[in-house]
């Protein structure tokens, strides 16, 4: 399987996640205020009216999870007896919240009408506000990056000796965009559904490809593997508009290491040698970007969530600085500190091609007719599967 495949396959297994998650979440509410029965029995109802049919009767001592409270009516979900869960209301006076209702207060009660009968209702004090928990959320998946030069000279050094050889090349350069990635956030609450985000992350990915030339008896080979490292380091703002689902936008600022490779070998039949040229190249930068991002989470626990993130990220680098190391068959070497170019140059006709070298300073070679800094290029896409904790 190639490289490419297996980009392709993990960003399918991750969209599947995303979407499992997202109907899982609207089909069950994440629960999230703790209710206790204190009546003797409770009734659970179809809408938050007392006349409204009857979906279930829960007992005295019995626990539920309600998702939000509509006047004076929470929405809990029920189990059918056929499978599956419906939502219900069940009306204040016959629950109480267990981690924050205090004890009850027989000398000071009401009566509430419901069907007809009197219900006795503890009068309870104000309900404080949920209190929102610092938390960790940690994951892996795949990330997508345009990345740019880098690929344009790998490609333009195979079309460069496809137009030197004059040969048509049997193979492709694949294009480098896809790699793995793992990171972690500390989420810190600012306010009720805001969370100010601290994280990193790595990512790692690169494509190795090659070309095969043949011209009658002729015959070489063009290898490459350009790769990538980044790690971004973002400060971000969390909005939960629902109880699982949120927005994110922030800033990042990316430490970045590229590298190529490019090998030409010409094998000599009669001889039974072979004659190659090699050149490896690392070079890295860094600099500002930005995120944007849309969250699901579903709770596992009290404490624990499975989460699912698609995230947009910007950022361009320059003045990426390295060095280039070139060996031959010759047993001759070189080594070369400098500023990674991206060229264009000709092969000995009217077409240029473009490549991209570390040179230590501005080429001016024949047959170089365009010469500028080289760019990596983050912008991209990331799908991100993990765990966030509540502590």
């Amino acid at each position: 399987m190639t490289q490419r495949r297996k980009a392709l396959f993990l960003t399918k297994i991750i969209l599947i996640f995303v979407i499992m998650i997202l109907v899982g979440a609207m089909a069950v509410w994440g629960g999230g205020i703790k209710l206790r029965v204190t009546a003797e029995q409770a009734n659970i109802r179809e809408k938050p009216d007392i006349m409204s049919a009857i979906l279930q009767q829960l007992p005295e001592g019995a626990t539920l999870e309600a998702e939000r409270k509509e006047g004076e009516w929470f929405a809990v979900l029920v189990e059918k007896q056929e499978g599956g869960f419906i939502l219900g209301y069940v009306h204040e006076s016959l629950v109480m919240v267990m981690e924050e209702a205090p004890p009850e207060q027989p000398q000071q009660r009401e009566q509430v009408e419901e069907q007809g009968q009197a219900v006795v209702k503890p009068v309870e004090k104000k309900r404080e506000e949920k209190r929102e928990r610092l938390n960790l959320a940690f994951w892996l998946g795949s990330r997508h990056a345009a990345v740019g030069d880098l690929n344009d000279g790998a490609e333009g050094l195979a079309r460069y000796y496809e137009s030197r050889l004059a040969a048509a090349g049997d193979g492709e350069v694949e294009a480098l965009h896809s790699g793995y990635l793992l990171g972690a956030e500390l989420r810190i609450p600012l306010a009720s559904g805001f969370y100010l985000a601290l994280g990193a992350e790595y990512s790692s990915g690169e494509a190795s490809s090659s070309v095969a030339y043949k011209e009658g008896s002729s015959e070489a080979l063009y290898s490459t593997k350009p790769w990538l490292r980044t790690i971004p380091i973002s400060l971000a703002l969390l909005y939960y508009p629902l109880r699982f689902l949120y927005l994110k936008a922030g800033l990042d600022y990316s430490f970045a290491r590229c590298a190529y490779f490019y090998r030409f070998s010409t094998p000599d039949p009669f001889e039974q040698t072979e004659s190659w040229q090699e050149w490896t190249g690392k070079a890295s930068s860094s600099g500002f970007g930005y995120q944007l991002g849309l969250g699901l989470e579903w709770p596992l626990g009290s404490r624990i969530s499975l989460i699912a993130e698609a995230a947009f990220r910007h950022g361009r680098l320059n003045d990426l600085e390295g060095e280039d190391f070139y060996q031959e068959s010759t047993n001759y070497q070189s080594h070369e500190q400098g500023t990674l170019y991206r060229i264009r140059a000709t092969a000995g006709g009217p077409e240029t091609f473009p490549l991209v070298f570390i040179r230590d300073r501005e080429p001016t070679e024949a047959g170089v007719v365009d010469v500028r800094k080289a760019e990596l290029d983050l912008s991209g896409y990331s799908l991100r599967l993990g765990l966030k904790v509540r502590f």
